[in-house]
């Protein structure tokens, strides 16, 4: 997992489709989102803009990933994000390797206030609770890569 602010996108560049996800974000407008569907390499680079309201931690759910890590970047509001290491967790929705997604259920290793500018990558290994309210429930703009996980 990786928690870092885009000002820092250059140390990322020995990452290509990492830093090329991350150049593509510093490129957008100050909260400007991108076109849903945006792909950068075909199967590989894509992205959708995500608007939300956050919600109590209670009613969040982790995720996991084995095709794709994710990437999360904020673009207006706060959003709470928890990680936890998979095999911590309880299974409550199997993995579904059409959709790429399985959903857990446990207590959280950390947490992390992601604001604008900042952007979290979690990896195959890191399941991820999002849409976390920090105070109150809160709008929240936000891009959400998907970037293949080269094994």
């Amino acid at each position: 997992m990786i928690f870092d602010s885009i000002a820092n996108k250059d140390n990322y560049r020995d990452f290509p489709m990492l830093y090329e996800a991350l150049c593509f974000l510093s490129s957008l407008a100050a909260n400007e989102l991108p076109k849903p569907g945006t792909v950068l390499i075909k199967d590989k680079l894509f992205c959708n803009p995500v608007s939300l309201v956050s919600k109590p931690e209670s009613d969040c759910i982790y995720e996991a990933h084995r095709k794709y890590i994710d990437l999360h970047y904020i673009v207006k509001g706060v959003e709470r994000i928890a990680t936890c290491d998979i095999p911590a967790l309880k299974t409550e929705v199997p993995y579904s390797e059409e959709k790429d997604i399985e959903f857990l259920t446990g207590e959280a290793d950390g947490y992390y206030d992601l604001k604008p500018g900042q952007f979290m990558v979690c990896f195959p290994n890191d399941a991820h609770k999002v849409a976390i309210m920090k105070d109150q429930p809160a709008p929240i703009d936000k891009v959400v890569f998907k970037i293949a996980a080269e094994r």
